[in-house]
């Protein structure tokens, strides 16, 4: 069961990792950005966003998110050291923008979900080049609606990896990357050997199941199923967490100025 971050078990075990060296790492929707009815009008917080900025001055910072890249840079409002689109699939890393192998599958699933729900009220299929995913939090009966999706989606060929989500199922291509391989290969690229990852979802288990020394998950909302580490309440507490992370990061960074001031 996780613990919560605030107390002092948790910031006891936090306090390690808050180092230059260390990569932030974070999902976007419900850690980052507030859950909102339309997925499309999300947007994160100007002093979440302004806090984001001070960090990426201070550490690594990385955004892992089920969006687009494109999707996710305008929700922002500008764009990070690393951003990681569609739970992995879509890097900045890849010799080409876009993996067109995975565009070209998920554009035969879309065609074959459109005909067998488009006219099924309350659901939404958002097509994100290199995944999908289908929104049915808007339908009167989502326990009713989730078992049609899951109907419809066991037809499709080739076979999708689900990943499911509050009131959304994602469908991604068997050989792409979820989030859990997509924070290594981002710690891989930066050198970063120790890594803090915020998700707030299923899609973020990924990480947080990762069987690796210097990875610590932070689940953001109390999930006592998740298994991250450790929990905030709530995404409101997120601007609270950066800012004192940030104010501990300057402080490092001024001593260890003045430590290189007195040795010259």
């Amino acid at each position: 069961m996780p613990s919560y971050l605030f107390h002092s078990q948790g910031l006891g075990s936090f306090a390690p990792y808050l180092t230059p060296e260390t990569l932030f790492a974070f999902d976007l929707d419900g850690t980052l950005a507030p859950i909102v009815e339309n997925h499309a009008s999300a947007k994160v917080p100007k002093k979440i966003a302004h806090a984001l900025r001070r960090l990426m001055g201070l550490a690594k910072v990385a955004v892992i998110t089920g969006r687009s890249r494109r999707d996710a840079i305008s929700i922002l409002g500008f764009e990070p050291q690393v951003l990681i689109g569609n739970h992995g699939a879509e890097s900045p890393f890849s010799d080409n923008s876009r993996n067109w192998e995975f565009v070209q599958t998920c554009l035969k699933w879309r065609e074959r979900l459109h005909d067998a729900l488009f006219y099924e009220a309350g659901l939404e299929i958002e097509f994100k080049g290199e995944s999908i995913s289908i929104h049915y939090r808007k339908s009167a009966d989502p326990e009713q609606a989730l078992a049609l999706i899951h109907r419809v989606v066991e037809g499709l060929e080739p076979r999708p990896k689900l990943i499911g989500g509050k009131y959304v199922v994602n469908l991604l291509p068997q050989q792409a990357f979820g989030k859990g391989s997509a924070l290594e290969s981002v710690m891989e690229r930066m050198g970063a050997k120790n890594a803090v990852y915020f998700g707030d979802d299923e899609t973020d288990e990924d990480v947080f199941r990762l069987e690796r020394d210097g990875i610590l998950g932070i689940h953001v909302g109390r999930d006592e199923s998740t298994a991250a580490a450790f929990y905030l309440n709530q995404q409101s507490e997120m601007l609270e967490l950066l800012e004192s992370m940030i104010a501990i990061l300057e402080r490092r960074f001024e001593e260890e100025a003045g430590c290189e001031a007195a040795l010259s």
